[in-house]
């Protein structure tokens, strides 16, 4: 059977998957949800049978059937050999993801702050002090890729597809002169968007730059955003 991978209609956290299978190059379905009723009020309960967890995003193939999006990224980086090769390479693809998987629970928390009566105020207050603190995150990245062309070290691994996407969210968040201003790091996100396969994706219909977000987000949440700073 053809794979299927699950999510919302949004990239999410699941533009990473949708990049490395595009990269090896394995054609799946990807459905995407638009309609909530579909996947809770039609879709779940066969899900239930088939997840051990179910929950969105879900990958199912001829092999497995699971959930949780770093889960399923090893998984595909150990089938298509996009894992580390030695311990020194898992040491710093388990460091680097840590390390910027904080940024993305930062804009995850500025994006869905709990609907109390100064919401909008709280936002806008937590996004100045992550946009403050961008450049010294951004060079601490840098600093860590060194000379390699990877995080992991001189090898392509799963890893490189989340650092990707992350870095692509704050340019797309904030002005892409955040990132501009680090050569390295454009480097690196210009090596994985020329990567084969990668590359057609991205200038496809099927890659939707916005929305990261979901509809009830403060920011990233629709297909025209704009961002501000």
């Amino acid at each position: 059977m053809k794979p299927i991978l699950g999510y919302w209609y949004i990239r999410g956290i699941a533009n990473p998957i949708r990049l490395l299978l595009h990269y090896v190059g394995v054609e799946f379905e990807d459905k995407m949800y638009t309609d909530p009723s579909e996947y809770y009020d039609k879709d779940l309960r066969n899900l239930s049978e088939l997840l051990d967890f179910p929950n969105l995003p879900y990958y199912i193939d001829d092999e497995v059937k699971i959930t949780q999006s770093k889960a399923i990224l090893r998984h595909l980086g150990r089938k298509h050999n996009l894992d580390g090769s030695n311990e020194q390479e898992l040491v710093r693809m388990d460091v680097i993801y840590e390390q910027v998987i904080e940024f993305f629970v930062a804009l995850l928390s500025m994006a869905y702050l709990p609907d109390v009566e100064n919401r909008k105020e709280i936002h806008e207050k937590l996004r100045k002090q992550f946009h403050a603190a961008l450049p010294s995150k951004l060079l601490a990245i840098t600093k860590f890729l060194g000379n390699d062309e990877w995080m992991g070290g001189k090898k392509l691994t799963y890893i490189d597809f989340i650092i990707y996407d992350v870095l692509d969210a704050i340019r797309r968040l904030f002005h892409p002169e955040n990132l501009n201003a680090f050569p390295t790091l454009v480097a690196y996100v210009t090596r994985v968007e020329e990567l084969k396969g990668v590359k057609e994706y991205l200038a496809s219909d099927a890659f939707q730059p916005m929305p990261i977000f979901g509809p009830f987000a403060l920011f990233g949440n629709t297909k025209d955003y704009t961002p501000s700073e």
